[in-house]
């Protein structure tokens, strides 16, 4: 449950972030998406870190040290 709201709030930070390099038209076209992914990174971190229960959370770290992001 914890990582499918982690990865709703990515999406939707990402969605935002087209949206804005869509949007905006000036130095704030690259400015704010960075922004916007970047604020939804951490904001679905907390949100996963506040929801996720402790075996979820070791779950998750071993899955992460089992399959390294490339």
């Amino acid at each position: 449950m914890a990582q499918t709201i982690r990865f709703a709030i990515f999406a939707v930070s990402a969605a935002l972030g087209g949206l804005a390099f869509f949007a905006l038209h000036s130095f704030w076209t690259w400015a704010a998406p960075l922004l916007i992914l970047f604020a939804g990174s951490i904001l679905a971190e907390y949100a996963f870190n506040r929801l996720a229960s402790n075996e979820e959370k070791q779950r998750d770290l071993e899955d992460r040290v089992r399959y390294p992001p490339t």
